[in-house]
């Protein structure tokens, strides 16, 4: 059985200065309290398909997520695997006009541990990808206003 939690919001920047902010991984918890701490395994100037990071976050177990989807200014989606819980999240931006775009995460969890995992940490988990919406936000809009 999957879980999935999927939320989305309007940003008045460009798209590209959104995925700027996105894409630069490893500077994540600078601007997110979601994210502890973010190391690609083999450093790299920006994640391709392929690339394996470190994430920690707050009330979650350290896991290593592996990039496994991208498109350039578009979006990422990467996953994670522990025994018997597969999850995935993307990232996604679309642009809606040359100043604003709507960003969209999602996060999913199959196998057969996923309900007992979504029961334990889901609330947990949908409150970190909320949070990190509103500060990608927060974050993508202050730097547009800093380019005008």
């Amino acid at each position: 059985m999957a879980h999935a939690y999927r939320t989305s919001t309007r940003v008045e920047a460009p798209a590209d200065i959104v995925w700027q902010v996105l894409s630069d991984v490893e500077r994540m918890p600078s601007w997110t309290s979601s994210m502890t701490s973010v190391t690609l395994v083999r450093p790299a100037a920006r994640i391709a398909v392929g690339s394996r990071v470190e994430v920690l976050q707050p009330g979650l177990p350290q896991a290593t997520w592996e990039v496994d989807g991208l498109v350039e200014g578009r979006g990422f989606s990467w996953s994670s695997t522990t025994p018997g819980v597969r999850t995935g999240a993307a990232h996604q931006v679309a642009p809606v006009s040359d100043a604003a775009c709507e960003v969209t995460l999602v996060v999913a969890q199959s196998g057969m541990l996923a309900g007992l995992t979504n029961l334990v940490q889901g609330s947990r988990a949908r409150e970190l990808v909320d949070t990190e919406l509103a500060d990608l936000k927060s974050e993508s809009e202050a730097r547009a206003r800093d380019r005008s």
